[in-house]
């Protein structure tokens, strides 16, 4: 692991899901995809170009792009106003001007920034290395995203504080209970057009609307999996439609467990690495595969393919990942739902993004998200039907949850509590028989 210091920052289009659904009930979601690799492969092209040395992009989280800039405050803020600020102009853009994207919903983005020490972690694999970065900055920065509005930016105060007090003006303080975790108060955001940006656009422009007329909608196709998924050999022109079940397992309480001075960042980055080791231990023995580590979120996916059904395995992993964590005094919330997704691999960096889009992707979003407590998983109700034919007494173990049903038991338990119930209505039966014997 490496430690560096700079800017994380995310942009968001708060509306993908939105934009993606409103496709996928014309059966597929080309469009989508196609508008998604432009739009965020033109920003990574943008900032690559004008800012090689200090410009990294981390991934692509499904509506997220998580970037960050390694420089003193005052120098990497200017690169994230840069990149934040074409990044607004090229949503109008490509609505306005590239045909193909004209039947899509417009895209609305928001974004957030923090700075900090952090540490880079390599987490190696065959075929598949992933690097993911872990400390408060990043962490702070998305909860920043998620709480600016459309077209806006949100900064943490330390980036608030060091920029000059005429540029001061253009932000407005907002308070949210939100970032009470985070040991803050306040923080401050903008319009994105306010940001102070010097780089003309047009060429870089004209850039992304060559590259989306690169590869023609025709030309994407949407083959079903025939056996399990590999991402790597998958690309925007050669994507998978997959029957099966996406697993969301994010960490409960333990953004708070960092200190905003990174007093104990080493401590646990180590702590954070060893947790995200374990949930990918437990979805790999459980054949499923691995999508993204989205912070300290897993993101998974198991799905059918001819001669072999997935929703067991699927069910069994988010148990056992509860177990887990639990080793290292944490909780987790895990999110599962049944049915079609489209899978693909896309971005700038030789398409290095995987990515798996549909409703019900969404929903397991929304249920590991939303509706997971500590230590908790929570299933759709066509899981919770499977389980009903294949495993009733498995199925006894949830309880209904509005729409979804969740279980507090991890495996361990839920195997003993079942056998349990089982060796307890053995006897019952056994002398009930005797019983009516004599």
């Amino acid at each position: 692991m490496k430690r560096l210091e700079g800017i994380h920052f995310y942009i968001n289009i708060k509306n993908l899901n939105d934009v993606i659904l409103d496709e996928e009930k014309k059966g597929d979601v080309v469009h989508s995809i196609h508008a998604l690799d432009t739009y965020f492969s033109s920003i990574e092209a943008f900032g690559k170009k004008h800012f090689p040395d200090t410009f990294v992009v981390e991934k692509i989280t499904g509506s997220r792009l998580h970037m960050y800039v390694l420089d003193e405050i005052g120098e990497a803020f200017n690169v994230v106003a840069e990149v934040v600020g074409f990044a607004g102009e090229l949503t109008r853009y490509i609505n306005e001007n590239i045909s193909k994207y004209k039947t899509l919903m417009n895209f609305e983005i928001q974004a957030g920034a923090c700075y900090g020490h952090f540490y880079n972690f390599e987490f190696k694999r065959e075929n598949a290395d992933e690097e993911t970065t872990i400390g408060y900055a990043a962490n702070y920065a998305a909860k920043l995203q998620g709480l600016s509005s459309v077209d806006c930016i949100s900064i943490s105060s330390n980036i608030y504080e060091y920029i000059d007090c005429e540029y001061r003006k253009r932000f407005v303080q907002r308070q949210s209970a939100k970032i009470g975790k985070y040991d803050q108060y306040c923080y401050y955001e903008t319009i994105i057009a306010n940001l102070k940006t010097s780089i003309k656009r047009a060429d870089e422009l004209e850039q992304c609307k060559n590259y989306a007329n690169q590869l023609n909608l025709s030309d994407m196709n949407f083959r079903n999996a025939m056996k399990p998924l590999t991402f790597d050999e998958l690309s925007k022109k050669e994507c998978k439609k997959v029957e099966g079940i996406p697993l969301f397992a994010d960490v409960r309480g333990f953004t708070n467990q960092f200190d905003k001075e990174d007093a104990n960042l080493e401590e646990m980055a180590e702590k954070t690495q060893n947790i995200l080791a374990s949930m990918y231990e437990v979805v790999e023995k459980q054949d499923g595969i691995h999508v993204q580590f989205q912070g300290d979120r897993e993101f998974a996916l198991f799905h059918d393919y001819p001669g072999h059904e997935c929703c067991l395995d699927a069910v069994v992993a988010g148990l056992k990942i509860i177990d887990t964590v639990k080793e290292y005094q944490v909780s987790v919330g895990v999110g599962q739902s049944l049915g079609e997704m489209f899978a693909a691999k896309i971005g700038a960096r030789g398409e290095k993004d995987y990515i798996l889009v549909g409703s019900t992707v969404i929903a397991a979003d929304y249920y590991e998200d939303e509706m997971a407590e500590k230590n908790q998983l929570v299933i759709s109700k066509n899981i919770y039907n499977y389980l009903q034919t294949r495993k009733p007494r498995w199925a006894q173990m949830f309880k209904r949850l509005g729409e979804c049903y969740c279980t507090t038991w991890g495996y361990k338990s839920l195997i003993n509590e079942v056998s349990r119930t089982q060796l307890q209505n053995n006897n019952q039966q056994k002398n009930y028989n005797g019983a009516w014997g004599e």
